[in-house]
């Protein structure tokens, strides 16, 4: 260990694996967007983004403006195509016209702001339309729907490269709902027949093939969390965690440890403290439940997590193979995947990825394709 940092370490070549896995699923006729909003799921664009490029991914979506502007400066050729979730707002404007960002307009009000700028431009503005069919987060309603089918002039000066929805219980493929907005979605999609039309996420890839369509957009899938949570994960885990011990210690029979004093030990206890918290992402719900592991062996959190440090029981691991201060525990990887530590904190993957604080060292993994039929060993670069 060459600091008291905990590691996370970001394989890109297990992305890039997903990436054309998810290819292969959805077939030749069907493209395969790719999400990196929220720094690329806590995993860092400005690493992940380009080795997607790499791969062929040519259609990005990020969240708001400013992760498409921080997305250009890392994919700067006119063929990354980046469109932007949140839609259009003409504080935006010259985010979007400096970085050629593609909105996706969520209601009549954005529509009408890009219009005007296309307007203002005396050009023909590339856009997407976010029909809502049963979220009720972003997206058209039913009547701005029909008043923009009714009211073709409501889009002069965009061209409509894409329509999508979104579906709300994809990760349930037996959900009526999902039938209902496939549907609702391609009676909106027919009045628009040269644009894209996109449905499925990661578990709607997944759901059925019914969902693909001319585009997907997966996100969680990309960075190993699980599309088909009634399956075994099909994707590889991209993500790893390891923290350092601080220090080693033995607790007495009848004494507690971490504040409040949430638990109190029936038995002489040897303990490690290891060098993370609720400030690294590692949830203060995970108190008392949750899990490390070393060389394999489940080490239980005793004790309230704190900001910086969780205390773990080592009574499961032999004593001749206890750790040592200054070695890695595992977080997540082989052992515990980002969904099960999810599962035990009472969350979801998506939340443990992007919640991994600033803190960590990161590490990107690339193995070059000799790598992977057995030549050279993965090559290591820090951030």
């Amino acid at each position: 260990m060459d600091s008291a940092r905990g590691l996370l370490s970001i394989d890109l070549q297990a992305l890039v694996q997903n990436y054309a896995f998810l290819r292969q699923r959805v077939g030749k006729t069907c493209a395969v967007a790719t999400v990196v909003k929220a720094d690329s799921y806590g995993c860092g664009m400005g690493r992940v983004a380009p080795a997607l490029y790499s791969a062929g991914a040519r259609v990005f979506f990020v969240a708001s403006a400013e992760e498409g502007a921080a997305l250009r400066t890392v994919l700067a050729g006119p063929s990354a195509e980046i469109y932007v979730l949140n839609g259009f707002f003409a504080c935006d404007r010259a985010v979007f016209q400096d970085n050629a960002l593609i909105p996706v307009l969520n209601s009549l009000e954005q529509i009408d702001a890009y219009r005007a700028l296309a307007q203002r431009m005396s050009a023909v503005l590339p856009a997407a339309l976010h029909f809502d069919t049963g979220m009720n987060r972003l997206g058209l309603e039913a009547r701005e729907a029909a008043q923009i089918t009714d009211s073709p002039a409501l889009l002069e000066r965009l061209d409509v490269r894409m329509v999508m929805s979104h579906f709300a219980c994809a990760d349930e493929p037996a959900h009526p709902m999902n039938a209902g907005q496939h549907a609702q979605f391609l009676h909106y999609a027919a009045h628009f027949p040269k644009a894209l039309k996109s449905l499925a996420n990661s578990s709607g890839i997944f759901a059925s093939g019914d969902y693909h369509l001319d585009m997907v957009r997966p996100g969680m899938a990309l960075y190993g969390l699980n599309p088909a949570p009634e399956q075994n994960n099909p994707m590889h885990g991209v993500v790893k965690l390891e923290v350092p011990v601080l220090q080693l210690r033995t607790a007495k029979k009848g004494q507690t440890c971490g504040y409040g004093a949430t638990y109190r030990f029936e038995n002489k206890t040897p303990l490690a403290v290891v060098g993370a918290g609720y400030a690294d992402g590692v949830f203060r719900h995970l108190s008392n439940r949750g899990e490390l592991f070393w060389q394999g062996y489940a080490c239980p959190i005793r004790g309230r997590v704190s900001m910086d440090s969780v205390i773990v029981d080592l009574s499961a691991v032999p004593e001749d193979q206890r750790p040592h201060a200054g070695d890695m525990f595992e977080v997540i990887g082989p052992h515990q995947s980002a969904d099960a530590l999810a599962a035990k904190a009472g969350t979801i993957g998506y939340e443990i990825l992007t919640a991994l604080g600033p803190r960590y060292k990161r590490v990107y993994l690339e193995r070059s394709a000799k790598r992977i039929s057995g030549g050279k060993s993965a090559s290591e670069s820090g951030a």
